[in-house]
C-alpha cells in the first residue's frame, strides 16, 4: 500500500495572509495531503483533532546548513540523515480577543510547552528541545472569537510583527474553548523547524495538541488508520491510486496510539514508522531486516522502552512497501495503555508508512471494519496466536504477547504461503492415487482417491506446513513400501516425512541440507532404472540435477543431465506417461506441454508437445494414475480449486477411457438422465433377465454402487428415457411391448417409480424409438420413431403425458443398424440424433430447433466394435461437456468425450 501508488499526486496552493506577512504554501505534486483530493482518505466528523499547514520554506540564502530541508523535500525523504536537533526558541504569547477578553493563565502555557519539550527529547534522545525564549501576556487583538482560526492567527501575527526564522516557533493561546470548525489546535510549519500553533483554553488536551503541532514542525504528517467494510488487514491498490477493495478507505487521524493520531488526553509514543522517517531516537531503536525472506522470527521489546532494536522494519518482497512491527505496552509515555481500559490496544502494532501522504502513517488493525467507538479505536494490536498478511501474501505470526516481550515470525517467501499441490500416489493404503495440498495457513490437505475417477472431500493431516517453500512426494523413497513427502525450507534445510502407510506421518528426518539454490524439486520416480526413485532438481540457471536414491531414505552421487530448463513454468513427473522410462512433463509460457521421456537409464529421449492452452490449467500434477488403469494421468488444479483430470493411454492422453467391465451382460443401455435426483446424470441397464439396474454416475466419469429399480422389464422390446414426458418436474421412461403397447412409466425423481399409464397403441410397426428431448422446440419432450422402410417420425409430446399430431421427418434412415438420441452434442442448445452405418461409422446429425435436421457430421469410424452404445448428455464426466459410452464386445464400458461443438476429444473428467 505504498503512498505513491495508493494517493493521487495533487497540486495544491494554499495562501494564508497576515498584516505584513504573506505566507504560500508550497505546490506538492509529489506530496499529497488529506483531504478531499485525495480519493482514498476520510475525515470522520467530530474526531478531536488540530487542524495543520504545511507553509512554504525560508529562503534558500536564509536556510540553516545543517540538517535542515525544505517541505518538499522533508515530505518525500524524510530527516533521516541527520534528524532533528537544537532548541525551538518559542515567543509565547497569551491573547483576549476583541469579543472575549478572559484571560489564559501563562503559567499553565508555560507548563505545555515544557510537556512538549519534554515530550520531543524523549522522543529524539535529547536532541530537540522547546524552550520560552520571550513571553506576550494578555496581548489584546482586534481578532474576534468568530473569525476563522486561519484569520485569527494570521491577525496576531502581524499584530506582533513576528516573522519566521529557524528553529523558532510562534505559540499563542486564545481564550475559547475550541477554535472555528470545532479544532482543538491549528498549526502552521516549514521544513524549517519554525512554525506558528494557535490554541484555545488550556485543557486536559493542550499538551497533546501543542506535541502533535510540533510533530508536524519536524515534518511529520497524520497516524491514519485503514478501514474496510470487509474488514480485510492489508489491501492494494490499482493503477488510478484508489484501492482494489472499494469497501477500503485511509481514517484520518485514526490511529490514536500515536501522538499524530486523534487529540486525547494522554501523550502516546510516536509510532515507529515516523520516528525511523524523522531520523528520531538515537538510530538503534529499529532493527531493519531488510527484504523479508523465508520463515524468521524475531524478539520485539515495548516500543515506549529505551532498548536498542526493539521494533521490526520490513519489506514485503513482491510490493515492495515497507512495514514496521512495535510492542505496545504500559511503558514510557505508553504508560497510559495500563489504565486506559483498551487492551486491545496492548500487543504487536503493525503500522506503514505512506498512506494519505508520504510523510504520514496507516496502522493495519486485526480487524479494519470502522471501528463502532466514537473517535478511539480498542483493538488497535495483534494478540498472541493471531497472523497479520499483508494484501500479497506475506505472513507475520504472533508468536507469543507479553507486557515485557512478543515474539514474531515473518513468512515472507511467496512460494511459503502458496498453495502446493503433488501427489504420493497410494498415501492411506486402499491401492488409489491420493493428492496433498498445502494451503496458504499451513495446513496439509489430503484429497483420498475414490473408485470412480473421483477424489475425496480434503481433510486435514498436518499442520505448520508453511515453513517450507517446495514440496514434492515419491511412492516409496526409503524402501520401506509406503508413499513418503519430502520437504524443503527456505535455509536449504530437506526433510523426509515417511508416510506411515494409512494416511499419517511416521516420525521425520533431516536428509539434507543446502537445497536453497534449486526452484523446483520434482519426485520423478525410478529414472536411471535401479528400481529406486529418484529426484530431481532445477536451479535459476536452467541445470537439471538428478540425485539417485539409495532406496533408504538417501542420496547417492549427484550429477548434472540437463540444461535450458528456467524456460518453464511447470515441471512435474510424467509417470512413465508416454510408456517410455520415468521422465518430466514441463510447461512453456505460450501453454505448450512438452513430454520429456526418460530413456530408463538416467537421460531423455527426445522430447514431444502434447498439448497447447495449458497456461490457463492451473498446477499440474502428474505421475499417477488417478483411474485405476495402470496408466500415468495428468491432474490440473487452478487458483480456485477446480480440478480437471486427463486420463493417460500409455502413450498420450487417452481419447477413451474403459469405465467399466461385464457390461456385455445387458440386453439395452441406455442414457437415464438425472434419474436419482442428485444433479449428476446416470445410466439404465436392462438385464437378459428382465432386471432393471440403475447406475448412478458420481459426477466424475464413474458410477456410485449400481441398485436394482425393477424387474419384468424383458416383456418390452424397447424402452427409452423420455425425459419429464407427463410435465411433473421428473424424468419418466416409456416402454413398448412387442404387440405395440406404449407405457409410461413416471418416477418421483428420486429413482422410484409411480404407477404406470398406457399412453399408445399400434407401435409395432417401428425398429427403434428414440427419445431424443424436445426435438420440435416446444419446451415439452417428444419421441422420434424409425419404421422398417427407413422413414423417420416425430412424435411430439403435449407435455402432460401424450402427443399432438405426428409428421414424417426423413426417408432413407434404415441405412443405419443404430439410431440414438444425441443430446445436444454440437453446443448450439438444440437436440441432436446421432446413427451408426453398419460399416461403423458414426454419424451426428444436428437438429434444427423445430424438427428438423441441419447437415450430418461424420465423428468417426469403428463404432460397430460396440454392441451397444448411448450419448449421455453434459453431465456425467462433470466438465460440462457431452459424452458418449459404448459396450464393446468383451463388456468393457468405454467412455469417449465431446467437446461440445460436435467432435470429440481426449477424455477429460473433473475429480471432484
Amino acid at each position: 500500500m505504498g503512498v505513491l501508488r495508493r494517493s493521487l499526486a495533487l497540486s495544491t496552493g494554499l495562501v494564508v495572509f497576515t498584516a505584513g506577512l504573506f505566507f504560500v504554501q508550497a505546490p506538492a505534486t509529489a506530496v499529497p495531503l488529506p483531504g478531499p483530493d485525495n480519493p482514498n482518505v476520510q475525515f470522520v466528523e467530530g474526531t478531536p483533532h488540530s487542524e495543520h499547514v504545511f507553509e512554504a520554506p525560508l529562503p534558500e540564502t536564509t536556510q540553516p546548513t545543517k540538517g535542515k530541508a525544505d517541505v518538499e523535500s522533508l515530505l518525500r525523504d524524510g530527516a533521516a540523515a541527520a534528524g532533528p536537533g537544537g532548541t525551538i526558541n518559542v515567543r509565547l504569547v497569551t491573547a483576549k480577543l476583541a469579543d472575549n477578553t478572559n484571560p489564559v493563565s501563562m503559567t499553565d502555557a508555560e507548563k505545555a510547552v515544557v510537556s512538549t519539550s519534554n515530550y520531543w527529547k524523549a522522543m529524539t534522545a535529547d536532541k530537540l528541545s522547546m524552550t520560552v525564549a520571550s513571553k506576550v501576556a494578555g496581548h489584546q487583538s482586534k481578532a474576534r472569537s468568530t473569525d476563522s482560526y486561519s484569520t485569527i492567527i494570521s491577525t496576531i501575527t502581524g499584530e506582533l510583527n513576528w516573522t519566521a526564522s529557524p528553529y523558532t516557533a510562534l505559540v499563542i493561546f486564545i481564550p475559547t474553548s475550541t477554535l472555528s470548525g470545532n479544532a482543538l489546535g491549528a498549526g502552521y510549519s516549514s521544513g524549517s523547524y519554525s512554525g506558528r500553533v494557535l490554541l484555545p483554553q488550556i485543557s486536559s488536551f493542550t499538551n497533546n495538541v501543542m506535541s502533535h503541532e510540533f510533530g508536524h514542525v519536524i515534518g511529520l504528517m497524520h497516524a491514519d488508520a485503514l478501514q474496510c467494510g470487509s474488514g480485510v488487514s492489508d489491501v492494494g491498490v490499482n493503477s488510478n491510486g484508489q484501492f482494489t477493495d472499494p469497501s477500503c478507505y485511509i481514517r484520518e487521524y485514526g490511529d490514536t496510539t500515536d501522538i499524530m493520531g486523534a487529540a486525547q488526553y494522554a501523550l502516546p509514543v510516536v509510532s515507529s514508522t515516523f520516528w525511523d522517517y524523522a531520523g528520531l531516537g538515537r538510530g538503534d531503536e529499529i532493527r531493519d531486516v531488510g527484504i523479508a525472506t523465508g520463515s524468521k522470527s524475531y524478539t520485539l521489546k515495548p516500543w515506549g522502552g529505551t532498548e536498542a532494536q526493539r521494533a521490526i522494519k520490513f519489506t514485503d518482497p513482491v510490493s515492495k512497501e515497507v512495514y514496521y512491527l512495535e510492542l505496545r505496552e504500559p511503558a514510557g509515555y505508553d504508560n497510559y495503555l495500563g489504565t486506559a481500559g483498551k487492551p486491545g490496544n496492548m500487543g504487536v502494532k503493525v503500522v506503514q508508512r505512506g498512506g494519505a501522504t508520504i510523510a504520514s502513517s496507516l496502522i493495519l488493525m486485526p480487524s479494519t471494519k470502522p471501528f463502532s467507538d466514537p473517535w478511539y479505536a480498542s483493538n488497535h494490536a495483534w494478540q498472541a496466536g493471531s497472523t497479520f498478511t499483508t494484501y500479497t501474501g506475506t505472513q507475520v505470526t504472533m508468536n507469543s504477547v507479553s507486557s515485557t516481550s512478543a515474539t514474531i515470525t515473518i513468512t515472507a517467501d511467496p512460494r511459503l504461503t502458496a498453495k502446493i499441490r503433488f501427489s504420493t500416489g497410494d498415501f492411506d493404503g486402499d491401492g488409489l492415487a491420493d493428492v496433498f495440498s498445502r494451503e496458504p495457513d499451513g495446513s496439509l490437505m489430503l484429497y483420498s482417491g475414490l473408485p470412480g475417477n473421483r477424489l475425496d472431500n480434503p481433510r486435514q493431516v498436518g499442520s505448520g506446513w508453511n515453513i517450507f517453500d517446495a514440496m514434492t512426494g515419491l511412492a516409496d523413497f526409503d524402501g520401506d513400501g509406503r508413499s513418503d513427502i519430502l520437504a524443503r525450507t527456505s535455509d536449504g534445510v530437506l526433510w523426509l516425512y515417511p508416510g506411515d502407510g494409512n494416511g499419517g506421518f511416521l516420525a521425520k528426518r533431516q536428509i539434507g541440507s543446502g537445497w536453497q539454490g534449486f526452484t523446483n524439486l520434482i519426485g520423478v520416480g525410478d529414472f536411471d532404472g535401479d528400481a529406486r526413485l529418484d529426484v530431481m532438481a532445477t536451479k535459476p540457471d536452467g541445470s537439471l540435477w538428478l540425485y539417485p536414491s539409495d532406496g533408504q531414505g538417501g542420496f547417492r552421487t549427484w550429477s548434472q543431465i540437463g540444461s535450458g530448463w528456467n524456460g518453464f513454468t511447470s515441471i512435474t513427473s510424467d509417470g512413465s506417461f508416454g510408456g517410455a522410462g520415468a521422465g518430466l512433463l514441463a510447461r512453456t509460457s505460450d501453454g505448450t506441454l512438452y513430454l520429456y521421456p526418460g530413456n530408463g537409464w538416467g537421460g531423455f529421449v527426445p522430447r514431444v508437445a502434447i498439448g497447447s492452452g495449458w497456461n490457463a490449467l492451473g498446477d499440474i500434477v502428474s505421475g499417477q494414475d488417478f483411474t485405476g488403469d495402470k496408466k500415468s494421468d495428468v491432474l490440473t488444479v487452478t487458483s480456485a480449486g477446480s480440478m480437471r483430470l486427463y486420463p493417460g493411454s500409455g502413450s498420450g492422453f487417452a481419447e477413451r477411457l474403459v469405465i467399466g467391465a461385464g457390461w456385455n451382460q445387458f440386453s439395452q443401455v441406455w442414457e437415464a438422465g438425472d434419474f436419482d435426483g442428485d444433479a449428476v446424470a446416470d445410466i439404465l441397464a436392462r438385464g437378459t433377465d428382465g432386471a432393471l439396474w440403475l447406475y448412478p454416475g458420481n459426477g466424475s466419469g464413474g458410477f456410485l454402487p449400481r441398485v436394482q429399480v425393477g424387474s419384468g422389464w424383458n416383456a418390452f422390446n424397447t424402452v427409452v428415457s423420455a425425459g419429464d414426458f407427463d410435465g411433473d418436474g421428473h424424468p419418466d421412461l416409456v416402454a413398448r411391448t412387442a404387440d405395440g403397447v406404449l407405457w409410461l412409466y413416471p418416477t418421483d425423481g428420486r429413482g422410484q417409480f409411480l404407477p404406470r399409464k398406457q399412453i399408445g397403441v399400434g407401435w409395432q410397426g417401428f425398429t427403434e424409438l428414440l427419445a431424443p428431448g424436445d426435438f420440435s422446440g416446444d419446451g415439452k419432450a417428444d419421441l422420434v420413431a424409425r419404421a422398417a422402410n427407413g422413414s423417420l417420425w416425430l412424435y411430439p409430446g403435449n407435455g402432460l403425458g401424450g402427443f399432438l399430431p405426428w409428421k414424417q421427418i426423413g426417408t432413407g434412415w434404415d441405412i443405419f443398424d443404430s439410431v440414438v438420441q444425441g443430446g445436444d452434442f454440437n453446443g448450439d442448445g438444440r437436440e441432436d440424433i446421432m446413427a451408426r452405418g453398419t460399416d461403423g461409422a458414426l454419424w451426428l446429425y444436428p437438429g434444427n430447433g423445430s424438427g428438423g435436421f441441419l447437415a450430418r457430421v461424420a465423428l468417426g469410424a469403428g463404432w460397430n466394435t460396440f454392441s451397444l452404445f448411448a450419448a449421455l448428455g453434459t453431465g456425467f464426466t462433470g466438465t460440462g461437456n457431452p459424452s458418449v459410452v459404448g459396450v464393446a464386445g468383451n463388456g468393457a464400458l468405454f467412455l469417449y468425450t465431446g467437446t461440445g461443438q460436435g467432435s470429440f476429444q481426449s477424455v477429460v473428467l473433473d475429480p471432484r
